[in-house]
């Protein structure tokens, strides 16, 4: 039986498994990270050095997935005369640190983070800098940069805990239906702008992973959620990020609604053609969802 031909049930498991990071790939971070980490700790009042982002959560995927640090540092390394100093003076006096270390690799600031380039430039690692605030419900909170000079909480722990749980209630599809979402952004030679934090919260907080469904039916839920709310923020269900944003911009919220509503019209063809087990029409409309990248 042809490929094309078979149920997209199927074919959304042998994605999963296509996507998922190469053990070559997390060497190669783990090593780099050892590095910074290193680095960090020789220059700076070390207090943490904690992986976050995708890779925490379990759902990075291969080749886009950075790798992303918060690096906690003791408060009086952003203090000066006694008082904490602009967001952006602590992320640059830390980049200029990096920047000394890795004098052969492009080391910037991006927004709330420093980032690094190794692999030959094609992986980076995501340094964000921070500084302890206290505790809420036993998780710690800390402050880090906004991106224009300001402070922000957050607490990985916190929010790990929460999508951790929502995971296991979703019989581990949450986290897989996370990486389609991941592998669905950069199926485009110019990636779909959302931001990675934002979907699994959406994912967590909705409930739409949970119950008997199949990874098609839940992405076609996916897109119509986003498509329902616009791709507007969504207030943290912790309470302790404030808003987080689905992009930054106008412009990258009018392409992230047109790619859900052109999604979410090729999925609803989609689960229909599946429904009638035609099944290389539903793949054909998947192709579509996935810019011909899903077979």
């Amino acid at each position: 039986m042809a490929l094309e031909s078979h149920n997209p049930r199927m074919n959304f498991g042998r994605l999963i498994r296509k996507v998922q990071p190469t053990e070559g790939e997390l060497k190669k971070a783990k090593s780099f990270s050892l590095s910074c980490r290193k680095r960090l700790t020789k220059s700076f009042d070390l207090k943490k050095f904690q992986r976050i982002g995708s890779h925490s959560r379990c759902a990075a995927i291969k080749l886009h997935s950075d790798l992303d640090f918060l690096v906690i540092l003791a408060r009086n390394e952003a203090k000066w005369a006694e008082k904490i100093v602009n967001s952006d003076t602590f992320i640059k006096k830390v980049s200029q640190d990096l920047n000394g270390r890795y004098v052969h690799t492009v080391v910037r600031k991006d927004k709330q983070a420093i980032v690094i380039n190794f692999g030959r430039g094609q992986n980076s690692m995501d340094v964000v800098p921070g500084i302890f605030k206290g505790f809420d419900n036993k998780h710690p909170v800390y402050w880090i940069p906004d991106g224009i000079g300001n402070w922000i909480e957050t607490s990985p722990e916190a929010h790990n805990s929460f999508i951790r749980e929502e995971n296991i209630r979703s019989g581990q599809k949450l986290t897989k239906v996370a990486q389609l979402i991941r592998y669905w952004k950069h199926c485009r030679s110019t990636s779909i702008p959302i931001s990675s934090f934002y979907v699994d919260l959406l994912l967590a907080s909705s409930g739409v992973c949970i119950g008997v469904k199949s990874y098609p039916e839940i992405m076609c839920q996916f897109f119509k959620l986003m498509a329902d709310r616009g791709c507007r923020g969504l207030r943290d269900p912790l309470g302790i990020s404030g808003v987080i944003y689905a992009v930054q911009t106008d412009n990258q919220a009018k392409v992230l609604v047109s790619a859900i509503e052109n999604s979410l019209e090729h999925a609803r063809k989609a689960i229909l053609a599946d429904n009638s087990k035609r099944f290389v029409e539903a793949n054909n409309q998947w192709s579509i969802v996935f810019n011909h990248e899903f077979l």
